[in-house]
């Protein structure tokens, strides 16, 4: 895990949000990625802590760190007890990375404690094979890995968003993607 990792951020500017989490086919000049979590901490079957935040690539010189990492490296070290069951739930603008997946994935096998979900808005690089595998690896670990649709999009604008006092609005396309990369990540993961 990286030391240099800051504290989440608690939420995002709302253009940011539709830039970066729009669920486009072709998401040109969105080249990196933004986490959304919630952690529940619970012992014996009650919710005991809840923690949200927003991380991102940190890709300065110093740190350079996905934020799947950057989340990790966080939770490790102010989170995570041996003691504490865990439900994370993470909604990113991109799936993980092969790397970022092996990652994740031994992160998970080291510490059974710690159950995640992921909700994401568009699938990085789908049609290469260590993305797919990635992905499928994840999955075996008990991932449950699924696409972002309307409720998710809303659900991180309400939670993960500064209030500009706007509701959340749908743009063109917001389902029709969501089947079409729904259908793909099924394809994957079968």
């Amino acid at each position: 895990m990286n030391p240099q990792i800051r504290n989440p951020m608690k939420a995002m500017y709302p253009g940011t949000f539709y830039f970066q989490f729009k669920n486009l086919r072709e998401a040109n000049n969105r080249n990196e990625t933004w986490l959304c979590f919630t952690v529940e901490g619970i012992r014996h079957h009650l919710t005991v802590s809840w923690k949200t935040g927003v991380f991102r690539n940190r890709v300065d010189l110093e740190t350079h760190c996905h934020a799947e990492k950057c989340f990790l490296s966080w939770f490790c070290k102010n989170i995570l007890s041996p003691n504490t069951d865990y439900q994370v739930t993470w909604y990113t603008s991109w799936s993980p990375c092969p790397e970022c997946a092996r990652e994740v994935a031994k992160f998970l096998a080291r510490h059974n404690n710690v159950m995640l979900t992921i909700y994401t808005a568009r699938l990085y690089y789908s049609q290469c094979p260590n993305y797919q595998q990635g992905l499928r690896s994840l999955s075996e670990k008990g991932v449950s890995v699924e696409i972002m649709d309307y409720e998710d999009f809303k659900y991180c604008w309400q939670n993960f968003v500064y209030d500009d006092g706007e509701p959340f609005k749908p743009w063109k396309g917001l389902k029709t993607s969501f089947r079409f990369l729904k259908r793909c990540l099924r394809e994957i993961l079968q």
